[in-house]
């Protein structure tokens, strides 16, 4: 199952018309945009499609801005976010540190 079809899921979309596949679409492209941001993945060739804490986290993003309630995310996930954030820098700081020593 894709990530479109996920997020649909999540949201409980059965049906299609232009105007919610607009908003679910742009709802996908600003989490992708935002959690990037807020998780520090600098990666390009991560998608969150991969099974994991981030597509938790980008699902949830999309169902609490589905609803106009994206205030709340940050507080509901904040334990979640510092997790997924801690490893992200450390994976940068490993990569950077082997990468420093191959000078």
């Amino acid at each position: 199952m894709g990530l479109a079809e996920q997020v649909r899921r999540k949201l409980r979309i059965t049906y299609s018309d232009p105007d919610t596949d607009e908003r679910v679409d742009d709802i996908m492209e600003q989490a992708d945009a935002d959690l990037r941001g807020l998780l520090g993945i600098d990666d390009d060739g991560f998608s969150f499609e991969q099974p994991g804490t981030e597509q938790v986290l980008f699902l949830a993003y999309c169902f609490y801005e589905w609803n106009d309630a994206l205030d709340d995310f940050g507080a509901n996930y904040a334990t979640k976010i510092a997790q997924c954030r801690d490893r992200w820098l450390v994976k940068q700081y490993v990569e950077e540190e082997q990468a420093a020593s191959q000078l």
